[in-house]
């Protein structure tokens, strides 16, 4: 199963199902997503609240993909949507 892993949502297999992944998660949550950023393993969720909570940010993405497929996890408030919104940006590496 190299380069693929178990979702709520299925069997996922590239970075393109990761960012699907995490944008279903939150469609169900009272936070407003911003970008979900991917660039090789590195990803970047930026969420349009400032201050969210950075425990209640990482249970919707561990939920999304699974507590094992995410690393090395940096909660920050940043500006975000081209430095028009202040909001809180999630980090990650993800190991699939």
């Amino acid at each position: 199963m190299s380069g693929r892993f178990l979702t709520s949502h299925g069997l996922c297999g590239n970075m393109t199902d990761v960012r699907d992944a995490i944008r279903d998660a939150f469609e169900h949550t009272q936070y407003d997503l911003g970008d979900v950023a991917v660039n090789r393993r590195q990803v970047r969720v930026a969420v349009r609240q400032k201050g969210a909570d950075p425990d209640a940010l990482r249970a919707v993405i561990e939920e999304a993909l699974g507590a094992d497929a995410i690393a090395s996890v940096t909660v920050t408030t940043e500006t975000i949507d081209n430095a028009d919104t202040i909001g809180t940006v999630v980090s990650f590496r993800h190991r699939p």
